[in-house]
């Protein structure tokens, strides 16, 4: 390993340690993201010559781009639903049946994984959050709830072709069709999420949280900007048909949106102008957007300094992941690796690195561990990122005691339960 490497590998672990530190250093962690990742560009810019910088900063703002407007777009409609009081519905609705908070916590997980699976885990999270803020009150649960909120969001967008960015990434390059992905990956998926689910279900508090209560005579619903809202999290999965970003489907429906309550305004068909969409903007938390950038400026570093290769080369061994055993082995410590950095470029170093004619089912395994080795770690996904923004009770302490063990057992579980599928065929 090289300087370079060295002080970059040095950087974002103090980086990291400082994140998961907030609350003892009483620093937030957007702060601390956002000055690791500028520290680390300008240790990569000594010395090189702007033509080389302005390619490789191009690429990584492209993908900060992307993520941001997606968060943008979708923290606004989620705002959109929660003040036309979608998610006080949904909350009344549940509380009327009086069941249990376990049972409750597996219903939400349940919906989480099966969103993730149509939408994507990102969106599922924000969705998922904000429905759980009207459930739980005491605070204990609420995080558990949070974290397997992330759990579950991650296994089902690892079972579909559209639920996270590496399973797309792997769709359009061809690796498997989308109903291989789903066949051969809906099992092991399945255990990556059923069993943090019932560890961390033990943990549950059974004291029941809030009593039914009616739904008031509040702001109405508005069924229609409800149901536009929701479209638009399906219109970012029928964007990549056109082969386009998901931020393109949520910009899209968004724009809709806001042209809708405009005219609504000024029809006087709504009375409350908190609605538009200007008054909403906001109120999202843009906290969450700068850890992102903060994380993903680390992470390109860590990509552009070649780092994140040489790691993927080292599971994978100079062979190119020739034999079967060196692929499975590979697969599964890409997927722990995916923990701690953004499993996107370790995907595509991946993809390029590993030989055009290995099995389809390597290339499913790769999806799983992938998607799934993120919930080891708040910090290993969109979705634990996304939530970490979010709720400010949830630090990296807290997921890292009640939630890591729960995950890596699922992770095991998943990699297991594809070996099985792999002796059957």
């Amino acid at each position: 390993m090289d300087t370079l490497s060295i002080v970059l590998s040095i950087i974002f672990i103090l980086g990291f340690s400082g994140i998961a530190l907030e609350h003892n250093l009483k620093i937030n962690k957007s702060w601390i993201a956002l000055f690791t990742g500028a520290i680390m560009w300008m240790v990569v810019s000594y010395g090189e010559s702007k033509e080389v910088l302005d390619r490789s900063l191009d690429h990584g703002f492209a993908e900060i781009f992307e993520l941001v407007i997606f968060l943008m777009g979708a923290m606004t409609i989620v705002e959109m639903l929660g003040y036309f009081r979608f998610f006080t519905w949904i909350e009344v609705h549940l509380t009327r049946y009086k069941i249990s908070n376990r049972t409750l916590f597996w219903l939400l997980g349940s919906i989480t994984f099966v969103a993730s699976a149509l939408l994507d885990n990102l969106t599922s999270t924000l969705v998922m959050i904000q429905i759980g803020r009207h459930l739980y009150i005491k605070k204990e649960n609420f995080n558990l709830f949070v974290i397997n909120t992330v759990i579950a969001a991650n296994a089902g967008g690892a079972m579909s072709p559209v639920g996270d960015v590496t399973t797309i990434m792997l769709w359009l390059a061809g690796k498997f069709k989308a109903w291989e992905i789903i066949y051969y990956g809906m099992l092991p998926s399945l255990v990556a999420w059923i069993i943090p689910q019932t560890l961390l279900t033990a943990r549950i508090s059974l004291i029941r949280e809030r009593a039914s209560k009616e739904f008031g005579n509040g702001l109405p619903l508005q069924w229609g900007l409800i149901i536009l809202g929701l479209a638009t999290f399906g219109m970012a999965v029928i964007v990549n048909i056109l082969n386009l970003p998901p931020f393109f489907g949520i910009i899209l429906g968004l724009g809709v949106i806001a042209i809708v309550i405009d005219w609504q305004l000024s029809c006087g068909k709504l009375k409350e102008k908190a609605g538009h969409i200007v008054n909403l903007v906001k109120k999202i938390d843009m906290g969450t957007i700068y850890f992102f950038v903060g994380i993903l400026l680390a992470v390109n570093a860590l990509e552009y300094a070649g780092i994140l290769e040489a790691m993927a080369s080292s599971f994978f061994g100079t062979e190119g992941g020739a034999s079967s055993s060196t692929l499975i082995y590979g697969n599964t410590f890409l997927g722990l690796f995916s923990s701690l950095v953004d499993n996107v470029p370790l995907t595509a170093a991946a993809i390029k690195m590993l030989p055009e004619s290995i099995d389809t089912i390597y290339w499913i395994l790769l999806a799983i561990t992938a998607g799934t080795g993120g919930s080891i770690l708040v910090i290993g996904s969109a979705a634990g990122v996304a939530a970490m923004g979010q709720v400010e009770s949830l630090t990296f302490k807290e997921y890292f005691i009640k939630g890591s063990l729960p995950a890596l057992l699922g992770f095991l579980g998943a990699v297991g339960t594809w070996y099985i599928i792999y002796l059957m065929m």
